[in-house]
């Protein structure tokens, strides 16, 4: 229920009031709490609450109190659940007034808490508050995060440490600021979903545009130009720990001003192994073979955001030991690993992909990863040297795993070379995951499995899961993503048409083999209750329908 209108809008006049004779505290008190038990918590006064918490030490023993007035040496204290005799007695011998108490909701408590115990945004942290009701982690949404956090910066360093914050809180891999008319939109793309989280009045927009530019070393006098920067910070995680996060940032001129997103890139991978990532049975032995591999090319693919580099970090991390010798050029450095040379491009300076493969191969690498193919030359470096006695992990932007492979000739590389170097190609997609806190289970409907080419009576018709929405996943359903996958493996057949073959060719062979497609990753997660339908085809709306299964 929302506060109704009142005369009287900041806890002062409500203080002047009472003080002139014009308030009585029963009436004072009808101001701060809402038949209801809604407290206004604008009309508190602050000092109240400081003077009450210097005399009464908050501990376990004691009570949820809610200070709301002070007034001819009584303290009026809002409560969730009555006071027992000695816990009235108690706080009264500790403040020397005398009580009165007033029931008011829950849900009033802990926002005055949050609002009570979060600091000014001087540093990001991303530490957890508790809920004093319950004693667990506080499950507060981006939006309510934000709003409180926002609320207590007063400069604009403030307000963008805040909203990283809980940017990264919320795993967050994008904050988006939008100008119009209203102000400065801000919008988070949280598990591959783009999320409304506040609007900055119009006063506070270009000055958090301007901050965010200065920040990334950008010129702020021309706001005509696309620009593109890198912040470094330091954040606390919520074991109060410093760690490194990179911030790509980028401009764009749009009607209303200047459009600026901040990509988060904390510079830990959070993935300790492949299963986390979504390999399973077959898909993960082929593709635990290729990394094995003395020399080789593997191929990652998919769109941007779609966790190619995470599996890419994560199997470096698999295979850098002791024994090898592990380089990387990448743009940029993502997570930082251990026992590992990374390098980064940096075309200004002449250090691309092609230049920093071809410095590589003079460090007697074992092992080397190429954050992307992007041209010919790239091309070119890395099936040759995939050919000389090195594995290569590297990455393409294509639709599926078959579409690499005429991607890769058409950059120039001789198709018998590339016949002979390939491994293997792993198309990938991300989906969300099925909240296990609130996971129930799903009957699907007769077209749901027709779409898929399931009948009633198959197994994997069977044991599928829906999430119904609750505090730990927000209400959404989902918790976290995992990779849906499709491994093509290079056998004798596919080198033949990487060869001479076309892509029609190439697909029909793979329809023919049955071969671990995204059509059958996304079958096998679906009814093992991880991710659902809807999931599935928002994220792959073409290829699950069209490749063998």
């Amino acid at each position: 229920m929302a506060p109704a209108e009142h005369p009287i809008t900041g806890h002062t006049l409500v203080w002047q009031q009472l003080k002139s004779g014009h308030l009585t505290p029963i009436a004072a008190l009808a101001l701060l709490v809402e038949p209801d038990g809604t407290v206004n918590l604008p009309l508190l006064n602050p000092d109240v609450s400081r003077r009450f918490f210097q005399k009464v030490i908050p501990n376990p023993s004691l009570p949820t109190v809610l200070p709301l007035l002070l007034w001819r040496n009584c303290y009026y204290l809002g409560i969730c659940d009555p006071l027992t005799p000695e816990q009235v007695a108690f706080i009264s011998n500790r403040t020397r007034t005398g009580i009165e108490t007033v029931a008011i909701r829950p849900e009033s408590y802990r926002q005055w808490y949050r609002q009570r115990s979060a600091t000014t945004p001087n540093q990001i942290t991303i530490t957890a508050m508790v809920n004093p009701l319950t004693g667990e982690l506080d499950r507060a949404d981006a939006a309510e995060d934000a709003e409180l956090y926002l609320g207590k910066a007063d400069n604009s360093i403030h307000r963008i440490n805040a909203m990283l914050g809980v940017a990264l809180k919320h795993r967050a891999s994008d904050i988006h600021l939008e100008p119009g008319g209203d102000g400065l939109r801000v919008r988070f793309r949280i598990d591959g979903i783009m999320r409304p989280i506040t609007t900055l009045p119009p006063a506070l927009s270009r000055p958090t545009v301007v901050a965010t530019k200065v920040m990334a070393e950008m010129d702020i006098a021309d706001s005509r130009r696309p620009h593109d920067g890198r912040i470094g910070k330091k954040y606390l995680n919520d074991v109060g720990g410093a760690k490194n996060l990179d911030l790509r940032v980028s401009t764009l001129p749009c009607v209303g001003g200047e459009k600026v997103v901040i990509r988060l890139l904390p510079q830990e991978n959070p993935f300790t192994n492949l299963e986390d990532l979504g390999l399973h049975g077959s898909t993960l032995a082929t593709y635990t073979h290729w990394l094995h591999q003395p020399q080789g090319l593997v191929i990652l693919t998919g769109p941007t955001g779609s966790g190619k580099t995470s599996t890419l970090y994560t199997s470096l991390q698999l295979i850098a030991t002791p024994e090898v010798n592990v380089t990387t050029v990448e743009d940029p450095v993502e997570y930082v690993l251990p026992y590992i040379t990374q390098t980064q491009v940096h075309v200004r300076a002449g250090m691309t992909f092609a230049a920093g493969l071809r410095s590589i191969l003079r460090q007697d690498p074992d092992i080397i990863m190429v954050g992307e193919i992007r041209d010919g030359e790239t091309a070119e470096t890395v099936v040759r040297a995939a050919l000389t006695g090195h594995l290569v992990l590297t990455t393409m932007h294509t639709i599926d795993a078959a579409t690499a492979i005429p991607r890769l000739r058409d950059l120039g590389p001789d198709p018998g070379l590339i016949s002979d170097a390939l491994l293997g190609v792993v198309g990938q997609r991300l989906v969300r995951k099925i909240c296990p806190h609130c996971t129930a289970p799903y009957t699907p409907t007769p077209q749901e499995l027709a779409w898929l080419g399931l009948t009633p009576e198959h197994p994997l018709a069977h044991h599928w899961q829906r999430g119904k929405g609750c505090d730990q996943c927000l209400g959404t359903g989902y918790l976290g993503r995992l990779a849906v996958l499709e491994v093509l493996n290079a056998d004798d057949r596919i080198r033949q048409l990487v060869y001479g073959g076309t892509i029609g060719e190439l697909r029909r062979y793979l329809a023919d083999i049955d071969f671990d497609s995204f059509r059958k990753d996304g079958i096998r997660k679906i009814s093992q209750g991880l991710t659902t339908l809807s999931e599935i085809r928002r994220v792959l709306p073409y290829s699950i329908h069209q490749c063998g299964g």
